[in-house]
């Protein structure tokens, strides 16, 4: 039996980082931006995001200007984030 999938809140949330940078543009200037179809612009806008793996969307919010970061915490570790004073 398999559990939830632990990448799905990941690529949910590159999804809508995605989705956000491409609205000021047309589907066709944004499918030509990252570099696919329309039909996958379209796909993106309406949250089929079981046609794209976490990695395709990272390459595609390099491609339309957003600076990515990944932060990975080891089990068992406190967050790595850097404390703020107050």
């Amino acid at each position: 039996m398999h559990g939830p999938d632990p990448i799905a809140p990941l690529k949910l949330q590159a999804a809508r980082a995605l989705v956000t940078a491409l609205e000021r543009w047309t589907s066709g200037d944004a499918s030509a931006l990252i570099g696919v179809e329309r039909e996958r612009i379209a796909d993106l806008r309406r949250g089929k995001l079981d046609r794209f793996s976490l990695e395709r969307l990272i390459r595609f919010l390099v491609r339309a200007g957003a600076r990515v970061e990944v932060r990975i915490t080891p089990p068992g570790e406190a967050s790595l984030e850097p404390r703020h004073p107050n």
